[in-house]
């Protein structure tokens, strides 16, 4: 057997749609409720095997290996720090011994069902190839390390400063220069596209019961249910939903999941939708075919982020933004990381607020019209 490294790649996540803060470790970012996105990394890596294994990070995620902890068994992972982008991951592969490398970012999301160690270039005469999952073109790519050199050595001098540089090394490197693609049965939940985070959660509580669905929570957090009190309160209801841990529900929630720590407050309405973690629905407000993105900062007991008696989206609709159509269409809104919606807003649907717009910025806006899209100040 070939001797096969692997590489954790964090970069955070796209820059646009600008629903993530620039300093959001992908690593760390919920999906599936309780879960991380390391935890669907780890869980499919374990199916191969490898002789080393380590993460590359950009600058602004030093401090990641607090993440790592525990995930990956009882060592250490170490993080090696990528100060001078392309350079330094070339210098870590020059150093590496093993022939074969697989390039793993933390931004995707996917579940791999099988060994994968048949996806490798052995055999097919070619020296990078791109896996799939279903049929999903995914950021995973298993290469020659003397071939990926080679490659680096030939791409440095063309990619700008500006790069973010690990992220380059996807987008303009590797999706440009691989072979063959490899599908593997599994699942594709995410790889840059708001809709299919959207989706990919829907699919929670639609399977929710189901043997498919425990087969592939089995795959996560080496098996350990989470635990946390779901509070369902005297006047509130939850139909075919899926509800995280710490989660309180005082109103109507229905084909929906929620992340821990959020609060649907008395007498709201929250259909088809995904709100993620520490995210508090006002009282009476109506909240449709959504997706809330986390509430970074501190949640002060009682006090909402999404206001009374406000509207964000709609219960039919076709809408696509303007601005981003092929990310947001279907009549999907989307509200980005740490969004303020004051009190009696209404959103429409197609809508994005990006992350951090503040409660001020929106209350300037009478009504956000369908397709709309409304970014933070200090980010235009």
């Amino acid at each position: 057997m070939r001797s096969c490294s692997i590489y954790l790649i964090e970069s955070g996540f796209a820059p646009e749609p600008p629903v993530f803060p620039k300093d959001c470790a992908a690593s760390a970012f919920p999906f599936w409720g309780d879960y991380r996105l390391l935890d669907f990394a780890s869980a499919n890596i374990r199916k191969w095997a490898f002789t080393r294994l380590c993460c590359l990070a950009e600058p602004r995620f030093r401090s990641l290996g607090d993440w790592l902890v525990g995930r990956f068994g009882p060592d250490k992972i170490p993080v090696l720090v990528m100060e001078q982008g392309l350079q330094s991951l070339l210098q870590v592969m020059e150093q590496d011994d093993s022939e074969l490398l697989l390039l793993y970012p933390f931004s995707q999301i996917c579940i791999l069902d099988q060994d994968p160690l048949s996806c490798s270039p052995d055999g097919s005469g070619s020296d990078l190839v791109r896996l799939s999952a279903d049929n999903t073109p995914l950021d995973l790519y298993v290469a020659r390390r003397k071939a990926l050199i080679r490659l680096l050595k030939s791409a440095r001098e063309a990619l700008t400063e500006r790069s973010a540089p690990l992220a380059s090394l996807f987008t303009r490197i590797l999706e440009r220069h691989f072979e063959i693609i490899e599908n593997l049965p599994g699942l594709a939940l995410h790889r840059n596209s708001l809709m299919q985070l959207y989706q990919g959660n829907l699919w929670l509580a639609e399977h929710l019961g189901s043997s498919l669905l425990e087969q592939r929570i089995a795959h996560l957090n080496n098996g350990l249910a989470p635990s946390g009190e779901i509070r369902i309160e005297k006047g509130g209801s939850v139909k075919n939903c899926f509800l995280s841990s710490d989660t309180v529900v005082e109103g109507s929630v229905e084909g929906s999941v929620l992340f821990p720590g959020v609060v649907i407050g008395r007498g709201a309405v929250v259909q088809d939708s995904v709100i993620m973690n520490n995210n508090w629905v006002g009282a009476r407000a109506q909240v449709y075919r959504s997706l809330i993105l986390p509430r970074l900062s501190d949640n002060p007991k009682g006090q909402c982020n999404i206001g009374e008696e406000s509207i964000i989206g709609l219960r039919q609709s076709a809408a696509v933004n303007s601005r981003y159509p092929s990310q947001i269409r279907d009549g999907l809104t989307v509200l980005g990381a740490s969004t303020e919606v004051p009190r009696a807003s209404t959103i429409g649907p197609g809508c994005l607020i990006g992350a951090g717009v503040t409660a001020q910025q929106l209350r300037k806006q009478k009504e956000l019209r369908k397709g709309s899209t409304l970014v933070c100040a200090t980010s235009r």
